[in-house]
């Protein structure tokens, strides 16, 4: 998206979209690097998280957000190594008008960019026709979502894809729910499917137990939900 129309794409940002920012949002974030209180901020940790942020090809992630700070987004990167056998991550804070595109899960999918998914990475090709028949929407994130983008190795032989879905009044989520993981028991793929449920994300998993409350992650907030608030 452009810059001529920012203010209204912002509006829309929620958990996964992915942003890219300027060189000098890129500073910023360098210089404002986001610690929590268990975390050891050793001078060797501090210099690849400079590195990572400042990686012109490394998009943001809008991630939750523990409290509201005006014109300014806390935004996860994410390195395409390990260390320790975990992946290398970190948070920054990154002023609003630093931010020149973005692209949701569902945008990162949509039009013509689906099928080059798809011939890039084949086990989604029944996932997003099944979707179409179920009347559900499919987005992506996570390690793929940065593969896609960014051309670097972030997925290995045991990444699951990770799908972010919503469905209509007419969609039939837990027959595409079903499917999902049908089809994961016979090609060995693992799935990590979350829906977004009035602004907030819900295990799919969690959907098709038929439990009485599920936790819903939003942009601001955790909460717990009643079975009928969501359905």
């Amino acid at each position: 998206m452009e810059r001529n129309n920012a203010e209204e794409w912002k509006k829309g940002w929620n958990r996964h979209t992915l942003i890219w920012i300027t060189p000098e949002g890129r500073k910023y974030a360098a210089e404002h690097i986001f610690s929590w209180q268990w975390e050891e901020d050793e001078a060797e940790t501090i210099a690849w998280k400079r590195l990572l942020v400042q990686d012109a090809e490394v998009p943001g992630i809008i991630c939750r957000q523990p409290e509201k700070r005006e014109g300014f987004w806390l935004a996860g990167f994410s390195h395409w190594e390990y260390q320790n056998g975990s992946r290398m991550r970190m948070l920054a804070y990154v002023p609003q008008e630093m931010v020149w595109k973005s692209c949701s899960p569902f945008e990162l999918c949509a039009g013509e960019e689906r099928e080059r998914i798809c011939w890039k990475y084949p086990e989604l090709s029944w996932v997003f026709t099944a979707a179409d028949r179920f009347g559900v929407e499919v987005g992506l994130y996570g390690s793929t979502a940065l593969e896609w983008v960014t051309k670097r190795p972030y997925r290995n032989r045991n990444s699951d894809f990770d799908l972010y879905i919503r469905s209509g009044k007419e969609g039939q989520l837990k027959s595409f729910g079903q499917e999902l993981y049908r089809q994961e028991q016979r090609q060995g793929v693992r799935f990590d499917a979350e829906v977004e449920i009035n602004g907030f994300g819900v295990k799919l998993k969690e959907l098709m137990e038929n439990r009485k409350t599920f936790l819903g992650k939003g942009l601001y907030d955790v909460e717990l939900f009643q079975a009928k608030d969501l359905i």
